[in-house]
């Protein structure tokens, strides 16, 4: 081979070798930008490559086989690279202790170095799980209310220690069980199963102590769960049935009192021979104790609608069409006053009793007639609602409510103008009448009021108790 044909390659890869060993590259803005991405062990690598590129070349130009030694030269460095990514994975799959790193250098080393480094803030995140587990099952076992997280089978995934007192389910032994296999209670297994938001707790016997009562909540959740949240409130329930025994009692025994108090201020209302002063007492005295008979009345409903809950199926149909229509023929003048307007779905039944509906419908239309002025626009409508449901309301245009009163109106003897309730006549249990009315019958009272825009109250009855008139006459 002639000497200019020699020297040409060895002077290539001197120049190769020294580029590389040296760190040069040409001063355009592409090889400064790749200088600034290449890392140091890509560098090295990059240089080993280069210097045995340049090695085998020149060996190979020396021997008059050039081609032959970078053949044979980059079969050993895919080989020895194949060998080191081998000793990586074996390290690997031995659990990648540190002490058991793999001697590397260049790219493999940065690779070791990372798996090192990721499996150590592995083993940090794993301590900080751990020890927060640690700590939410440690506040978990002290809270006293049962807390089970089911899937959308109904089957048991998690549950406090609490469970096992209150429940009977162990929070081991119990685990992938279906809940209403371990709690056989129908209103439990139906409360569980509910696909609506129509009941939001319920009332059961504790399975491990029949004399306590649980109230359980259902919290939907993410990922297709469901927490479950019992708490014992045997206490509670046992004060609200005494006062509801003492209230039942104190108006059952002033009823008859009150009557003979009546019956003599009638006498005295019937003599001419009183003193005007006198007969002025004696009417003042009348309406007082008519207030109270209607205090007592409206008290002696409402123990008998706790006392006494109503069946899924039980009760009459009830045309609440006509029913509405008789309630507002009697109206007095007052009542006339007021621009009263219906629309009414005459093929709308219910399902219940008829004398609590009237109640309910007759309270919710006699609060807008007393309490908003004369000309005040009052709507009553009965119609179908969402999801099937059946829904008497009434609306007005009246000076409103504010909205720190709306989650209190139903409560007993509430009432946000004192002094113009009692000069209406008001006992304050209207509206926990009717709310207990439609609670009885599976619903909810739902209220809305902006002041200065009027009020809505809204008695909305469950599908399940919705009937149309050509459904009865088939039945």
């Amino acid at each position: 081979m002639p000497i200019r044909q020699k020297i040409l390659p060895i002077f290539f890869a001197l120049c190769t070798l020294y580029c590389f060993r040296s760190g040069y590259h040409p001063p355009d803005q592409d090889a400064i930008h790749t200088q600034m991405i290449i890392s140091a062990n890509l560098k090295k690598e990059l240089g080993w490559f280069a210097f045995g590129t340049a090695v085998a070349l020149l060996l190979g130009v020396l021997l008059s086989w050039p081609a032959t030694a970078l053949t044979l030269f980059m079969a050993g460095y895919v080989g020895w690279m194949l060998y080191r990514f081998e000793t990586i994975v074996h390290w690997l799959r031995n659990g990648a202790k540190a002490e058991r790193a793999p001697f590397s250098n260049g790219l493999t080393d940065e690779m070791v170095e990372l798996i090192h480094r990721e499996k150590k803030y592995s083993r940090k995140q794993k301590s900080r799980y751990r020890r927060s587990l640690a700590q939410f099952n440690n506040l978990a076992a002290s809270l006293p209310d049962a807390i089970i997280v089911l899937d959308d089978l109904g089957e048991i995934r998690w549950a406090n220690p609490a469970a096992l007192k209150l429940l009977n389910i162990h929070p081991e032994k119990d685990l992938g069980q279906r809940i209403d296999n371990l709690v056989r209670n129908p209103d439990f297994s139906q409360f569980v199963h509910q696909t609506n938001k129509e009941k939001q707790e319920v009332e059961i016997p504790a399975p491990a102590a029949p004399e306590s009562i649980l109230v359980v909540r259902k919290v939907p959740s993410d990922k297709h769960m469901t927490v479950l949240i019992a708490a014992d409130v045997t206490q509670g329930v046992r004060l609200r049935e005494m006062r509801k025994a003492f209230v039942a009692d104190v108006s059952h025994e002033l009823r008859t009192p009150l009557t003979v108090i009546q019956g003599y201020l009638e006498i005295l209302q019937d003599n001419p021979s009183l003193e005007p002063s006198v007969v002025n007492a004696v009417n003042e005295v009348n309406t007082q104790s008519d207030r109270m008979r209607g205090i007592v009345e409206d008290l002696l409903e409402l123990s008998k609608l706790e006392a006494n809950p109503l069946g899924e199926t039980e009760g009459n149909t009830v045309n609440v069409a006509d029913m509405i229509r008789a309630m507002i023929a009697p109206l007095n003048q007052e009542a006339l006053k007021h621009d009263i307007r219906c629309s009414i779905d005459d093929s709308l039944t219910l399902l219940g009793s008829e004398n609590e509906i009237y109640s309910a419908c007759s309270n919710l239309l006699n609060n807008a007639i007393k309490y908003t002025e004369t000309g005040t626009r009052i709507r009553l409508k009965w119609q179908l609602g969402s999801a099937g449901t059946a829904v008497f309301e009434v609306a007005d245009n009246g000076p409103g409510i504010e909205a720190r009163h709306l989650s209190r109106l139903s409560e007993r003897f509430y009432r946000i103008d004192t002094a113009r309730s009692r000069e209406q006549g008001g006992t304050g249990l209207g509206l926990a009448i009717v709310k207990h009315v439609v609670q009885r019958h599976g619903g909810s009272l739902q209220i809305d009021s902006t002041p200065g825009s009027g009020s809505q109250f809204r008695a909305v009855f469950p599908a399940s108790r919705v009937q149309r008139m050509q459904q009865v006459a088939n039945n």
